[in-house]
């Protein structure tokens, strides 16, 4: 029981890592995205503004992309507590701007 937890515990830090690495983008990227998805911003000026500000970004436009979408996942262990509180906020504003007129309750 307990080498299964020590496993699964491993696992999981394993995907973290392996998670974080393909998504490029740091914690605070990711609510920067965000917000300026929830301003109106098209993702290009949101890379470009990102590469400007921080040429050792190792950001893609891709992932800018992708992340737009609101389904990035930030962990806990990555930011404080408000910040990963204020990051679940834009997470469900971001899905909710992305809703379709139609199928908004």
């Amino acid at each position: 029981m307990l080498n299964n937890q020590k496993y699964i515990e491993a696992k999981q830090k394993r995907r973290e890592i392996k998670k974080k690495d393909r998504r490029s983008a740091s914690a605070e990227e990711v609510i920067y995205i965000f917000e300026k998805i929830l301003e109106g911003w098209k993702t290009i000026r949101i890379f470009n503004t990102i590469i400007q500000t921080n040429p050792k970004s190792l950001v893609l436009k891709k992932n800018v992309e992708n992340i737009s979408t609101g389904n990035t996942k930030v962990y806990e262990s990555e930011l404080s507590e408000d910040r990963y509180k204020y990051y679940l906020e834009l997470r469900e504003k971001v899905y909710a701007f992305h809703k379709k007129p139609d199928q908004l309750v």
